[in-house]
């Protein structure tokens, strides 16, 4: 299935399969930044029960009432509304919301105290990593659920022989920041010793479900500040049939993947080009662990499950509210929302809060003050640049 085109206006329409349950559903996104996780979620919507809002082109704190009273306008009636945590920008109101609301919470190991404060906001919670749920729940929140990474079904179901797989080795990802210098050291001396495609270039989705049915193997090396982390590429790799060998400890064993069985794990660097070397000469015993991973994840790990997954939650309670900042003061709430804007470094946002906070109270606004003096030295900074 082809990605939707997402046209440059306020709100678009992202692809539920025929046969559901019709929930329109809105997300809040950023066209310049948009996380890929919530892409590929968003395109198993059908037309019509995914409805986008750009905030590139609103603003980081536009209320949520303003983007209910827009869709209404195209007399698309919302049942739920969902944001991507990792987004810079958080609609407001959001404790007002007469409709239940979504945390879509992806890279958790990031600011994570902001974010389980950030999801008091919110509903329902869904987070990407079994191991933050319980900090989620500890803090408070009652509706706290887990979403794997995972694959579009629809990208990985055709069979592969050995004869179609004319690279060694299969890599598509950033090695740009800082936290990948591991990962850049590994992949371009990987590259100089076997057969790799362009290691280098951005591909689509299409394009990087080729590339992992083209490889015999992917070797997989998670963030420097988070090296458990089962990503994406685990399971692309696996789905399209290529033998994945990633670091271990890792969280695919979380999730019932077994090492030796349905991938290869290093624990050190260097015995990655002699793993490659091994699996490339031993093909039946690549291909056995390939199979077995490749099954289990297109069985088991798919943004279709996924999307599932949110809509039987909100189905169990439908139109019920669980949010705890429903019942905060409105300095608190006006608080999480600033915390969100300095974190992020939104000048504007961050003092239309400050504003909030000055009539709510002196001890909020008080409080509030180092976050917002923090965010202008920032905003003056790169005025200077």
């Amino acid at each position: 299935m082809s990605r939707v085109n997402r046209s440059p206006v306020c709100f678009t329409e992202a692809a539920t399969p025929a046969g559901s349950t019709p929930l329109p559903m809105g997300f809040t996104y950023n066209a310049s930044r948009e996380h890929v996780t919530e892409r590929y979620l968003c395109d198993t919507f059908s037309p019509g029960q995914a409805i986008l809002f750009d905030l590139d082109l609103l603003r980081p704190n536009v209320s949520v009432l303003e983007l209910l009273d827009a869709a209404r306008s195209r007399e698309e009636a919302l049942s739920a509304f969902a944001h991507l945590v990792d987004t810079p920008g958080l609609p407001r109101d959001l404790h007002c919301c007469p409709i239940p609301t979504v945390a879509l919470d992806v890279d958790s190991f990031g600011w994570t105290s902001s974010r389980i404060r950030w999801s008091m906001l919110f509903d329902y919670v869904f987070v990407w990593h079994l191991s933050f749920a319980p900090r989620y729940q500890a803090a408070g929140h009652p509706k706290v659920f887990v979403l794997p990474h995972a694959v579009d079904a629809e990208l990985f179901g055709r069979e592969m022989t050995e004869s179609n797989r004319p690279l060694d080795l299969g890599w598509v990802g950033g090695m740009g920041y800082y936290q990948y210098i591991q990962r850049r050291r590994i992949i371009k001396g990987l590259a100089a010793r076997f057969k790799m495609n362009d290691h280098s270039k951005q591909y689509t989705k299409q394009e990087t479900a080729e590339i992992y049915r083209a490889s015999k193997i992917v070797v997989n090396v998670s963030r420097a500040e988070f090296p458990q982390e089962a990503n994406m590429r685990c399971y692309e790799a696996m789905a399209g049939g290529a033998l994945l060998i990633t670091g271990t400890p890792t969280e695919l064993t979380e999730w019932g993947f077994r090492e030796g069985e349905h991938f290869v794990g290093w624990r050190n660097e260097q015995e990655i080009p002699g793993l490659v070397e091994y699996y490339l000469r031993h093909e039946n015993e690549r291909l056995e662990i390939a199979r077995a991973g490749q099954r289990l994840t297109l069985r088991d790990f798919t943004f279709q499950k996924c999307r599932d997954q949110i809509l039987r939650v909100l189905q169990e309670h439908r139109n019920q509210f669980f949010a705890p900042a429903r019942s905060w003061p409105a300095e608190e709430v006006s608080l999480a929302y600033l915390e969100c804007y300095y974190r992020h470094q939104l000048l504007d946002a961050a003092l239309q809060e400050m504003s909030l906070l000055r009539k709510a109270s002196w001890r909020a606004y008080a409080k509030g003050l180092p976050m917002a003096l923090k965010t202008l030295r920032h905003g003056i900074v790169l005025g200077f640049l």
